[in-house]
């Protein structure tokens, strides 16, 4: 009662111009409403668009690093491999082998080896151990020892360095399967290329990217003096890291430390279970939008003037300006008339109301201007990331392409819209796909590779497709993502693994891991075929006695001559290995008789027979070959194994420099 007795006295007595002020007011307060509701309802897009930006690219990051970490293991794997079978077996042949690794310096701080008991018995690296140094007891060579496996240490401070450092680790185990040694080697966690690439991750000007372990040490922050610090070092941490520490991934928003209000977004680190997190300032990732809110309240104000001036003649002109309206309305909706037919120049109720249609279509019309630059910004996204993402529909056709398809596949974008994948990449392509893209339509995620380019494995090109069923709200799948990755060079990395791992690092023959695969198919192959196969057992006659009088170099030389001589003595399918030391085998299939292997036999010996010609000069060298025949039965690969070992011992027993034969029983 009071408000209404209030107004009476404030508003003028005019009935013009009390409603030139109510219809300023009203307008004023629709559109300021209108344009903070738009304001706030485009913020919340546009936060929820950042934030879920912000963790896609961290789980991207957090892949690149598990690659990183993965890499670094396969690199230690390898040489754990090369140690094991290189027979080093004191400090000064560990050291050697270290310095003879130059990928440990591209790849690692520092870099050990210790014994079982934890003794350090060779390292290598800018900074050298003190003597005597153990690392028994340490978390990460207990767990070792425990575990069998390569372990990630959390972050600590080097004994050795002083700097702040992961240890990766590997157990090398011997002949018989026990673990011999544990090569150790340090990643510097203050290096300026480790885990470099994180800086171009990071959000905006003003954000950044950190590391920390789920119990809240830095491994990894743009002030490289917070490493290994603990996130409370410097205060209370915010309530969003707190719920990361505690098991959170994802993203939401909330206030740092500094009373900044901030986007904050966390992943794990699968390889270490370690933290990736970002922050990115809402001041910063908002301005534009705070920037126009400024602009639209003065237009909203300005807008609200000219409504108040019209409102002085709406008396003038009431019922017959509104038939006229209606019926321009009427045309507008049957499409006579176009809605610049509205900006009439009364100003009355009737003007108002014709530029209030106006404006709304308008704001509409601004509204989707501004959708259109996020499907832009969208667009600009897609088409720089190194993958190709595509939709399609249940004709299998495709709805979306981004640039980098265009790129890869050398076809049109433009040309491929709306095109089947049949018509796009033809008639084989297609096949390939056909059976992936039904079960994704089926509602199933589903993943494989295929590779494209030239003859031979240099000229191709290898990929890995994701297909993601869209399942709308009906519960139908109404098309299908699809995410394509190239994965050219981790299949060339994993090819060189498993050659290097079935490969003898001295004399590049096979060693004892491919003969032992090799064996096992060769008699399942002879049990098949009722073929015959034979095994032969070899070793350097008195080869200890080179060794003591010429030096292991020599002998290594020997070994090296020795293996590539066999090679040339056999055919081309004949496996030939080294099994350890001077200790030698061959694996010959589809043998004809046991004269055709004594005469094979006594060919490897006079092919060994010619002197070997090294620094000191030549060196008559003579081997014994034992060989084992298997043409079927029960008998396992170390039962025929130990045959050939027994003929070799015949062939020693009858003088060396000669060949004995065994048939192993049906």
């Amino acid at each position: 009662m009071r408000l209404r007795k209030l107004l009476r006295r404030r508003l003028p007595a005019s009935l013009k111009a009390r409603m030139s002020v109510v219809v300023f007011l009203l307008v004023l307060a629709a559109v300021a409403s209108l344009a903070l509701a738009t304001l706030s309802v485009a913020e919340r897009g546009m936060r929820d668009v950042t934030g879920r930006q912000q963790y896609v690219s961290l789980a991207s990051a957090a892949v690149f690093i598990d690659e990183e970490l993965d890499a670094k293991r396969n690199v230690l794997r390898t040489m754990a491999d090369s140690l094991a079978a290189s027979g080093a077996h004191d400090g000064a042949s560990l050291q050697r082998f270290l310095a003879a690794q130059t990928v440990l310096g591209k790849e690692f701080y520092t870099a050990g080896v210790a014994a079982t008991d934890g003794s350090l018995l060779a390292s290598m690296g800018p900074v050298k151990p003190q003597a005597g140094m153990n690392v028994k007891g340490r978390p990460y060579f207990d767990q070792t020892l425990a575990t069998r496996h390569s372990v990630i240490s959390a972050p600590l401070n080097g004994s050795i360095s002083g700097m702040p450092i992961v240890v990766v680790t590997q157990p090398v185990f011997d002949a018989q399967g026990a673990v011999r040694y544990v090569l150790a080697a340090s990643v510097n966690l203050r290096q300026p290329d480790f885990l470099g690439r994180l800086g171009a991750l990071k959000p905006g000007t003003g954000g950044y990217l950190y590391i920390m372990t789920s119990e809240g040490v830095i491994v990894e922050h743009p002030d490289k003096s917070r490493i290994m610090q603990h996130i409370e070092a410097h205060g209370a941490v915010s309530e969003p890291t707190r719920r990361a520490m505690q098991g959170f991934e994802g993203w939401l928003t909330g206030t740092t430390t500094q009373g900044v209000d901030a986007l904050f977004a966390y992943h794990r680190i699968a390889a270490t279970g370690w933290i990736l997190a970002s922050v990115y300032p809402m001041n910063e990732a908002f301005a534009p939008l705070h920037a126009m809110r400024s602009k639209i309240l003065l237009a909203a104000v300005l807008l609200a003037v000219l409504a108040g001036l019209a409102g002085w003649r709406v008396v003038l002109r009431l019922l017959q300006p509104l038939e006229r309206l209606r019926r321009q309305v009427h045309q507008i909706r049957r499409q006579r008339l176009g809605i610049e037919a509205l900006q009439i120049e009364r100003r009355d109720e009737i003007g108002d109301l014709s530029r209030d249609f106006y404006s709304l279509v308008a704001e509409r019309e601004i509204a989707e201007a501004q959708t259109r630059d996020s499907e832009r910004r969208l667009k600009l996204l897609t088409d720089h990331v190194p993958v190709v993402i595509v939709y399609i529909d249940r004709e299998h056709r495709y709805q979306f392409i981004n640039a980098t398809f265009e790129k890869w596949f050398g076809r049109s974008r433009k040309e491929s819209m709306m095109q089947s994948i049949r018509d796009v990449l033809g008639e084989e392509a297609y096949q390939l796909r056909e059976e992936y893209l039904q079960r994704a339509f089926a509602g199933e995620e589903v993943e494989y590779e295929f590779s494209i380019g030239g003859e031979g494995e240099a000229g191709r090109r290898a990929f890995q497709t994701s297909y993601v069923p869209d399942v709308g709200e009906s519960g139908t799948v109404e098309g299908v993502y699809g995410l394509i990755h190239e994965i050219t060079k981790t299949k060339a990395e994993h090819t060189a693994l498993q050659f290097a791992a079935a490969t003898d690092t001295l004399t590049g023959i096979a060693n004892r891991r491919r003969f032992d695969e090799q064996m096992e198919q060769s008699m399942q192959r002879t049990r098949a075929v009722r073929a015959p196969m034979a095994l032969a057992y070899l070793d350097i006659d008195r080869f200890k006695a080179i060794n003591d009088s010429l030096g292991h170099k020599a002998g290594d030389e020997v070994l090296k001559e020795f293996a590539a001589r066999l090679v040339r003595s056999v055919r081309a399918s004949d496996l030939v290995a080294r099994l350890a030391g001077d200790e030698f085998v061959i694996i010959f299939e589809g043998v004809n008789s046991a004269a055709e292997v004594r005469q094979i036999g006594a060919k490897i010996i006079d092919a060994i027979r010619q002197p070997f010609s090294l620094a000191s000069g030549p060196l008559p060298v003579t081997t014994s070959i034992g060989i084992a025949i298997f043409r079927e039965g029960a008998l396992t690969p170390a039962q025929l194994l130990d045959l050939a070992d027994q003929a070799l011992y015949a062939a020693k027993g009858q003088g060396r420099d000669g060949v004995a034969l065994l048939e192993a029983a049906a």
